[in-house]
């Protein structure tokens, strides 16, 4: 993709327009960068996913086309009366739009429709394989108690999940837990 600018001379004898070129490189200069985006997306006529960045870089006429929220991205998915179901977020993401591959990187937090909560550095996204996965550590809060380890592989709900090196599994300390609308958020204790 090539820049090109335009200019317009204006004479009393002549009128000319010359164009000059300025190439860029498509690997580094963003076909389209959007700022403080919230947008939500549509699924056989229904909303059901609520994307929110603060920057959107689009390469679109890269070898391999491919976006990057280097701020970081808040991805929802909603219910029919538009509240959230689950959530992903993270500090940056990656995704390949020819293999439908997002990489999440830094601080990344999912919470499942079952109020599950996954914690980690790196997951993959595989949205034609419909599933997700990592190598990186894992913390999972699920049901009571919470399972770390390495190399975590769910399906896109995130209902159903493998741990393939257990490191820790830690019973959570209900009693300690805040009453739901109290405002204080106690300090969670292993026992």
């Amino acid at each position: 993709m090539a820049a090109v600018l335009v200019t317009a001379a204006t004479s009393c004898k002549d009128d000319s327009t010359s164009v000059v070129s300025h190439p860029t490189n498509p690997e580094k200069v963003p076909t389209m960068t959007s700022r403080d985006v919230e947008t939500v997306i549509s699924d056989s006529g229904h909303t059901r996913y609520r994307i929110v960045t603060k920057l959107w870089n689009m390469y679109e006429e890269a070898a391999l086309p491919h976006w990057t929220f280097p701020k970081g991205v808040t991805c929802e998915e909603l219910d029919n009366r538009f509240n959230m179901v689950s959530s992903i977020k993270c500090d940056s993401a990656y995704f390949d739009k020819n293999k439908a591959l997002w990489t999440l990187t830094g601080n990344v937090r999912i919470t499942n429709v079952t109020g599950d909560i996954v914690l980690t550095d790196q997951l993959m996204w595989d949205q034609q394989a419909h599933k997700l996965f990592s190598d990186a550590f894992i913390h999972i809060e699920k049901q009571g108690r919470i399972i770390e380890g390495y190399g975590y592989e769910s399906n896109e709900r995130l209902t159903t999940y493998q741990l393939r090196q257990v490191e820790a599994i830690f019973p959570i300390d209900e009693s300690r837990m805040p009453h739901p609308g109290s405002g204080n958020a106690a300090p969670r204790t292993m026992q």
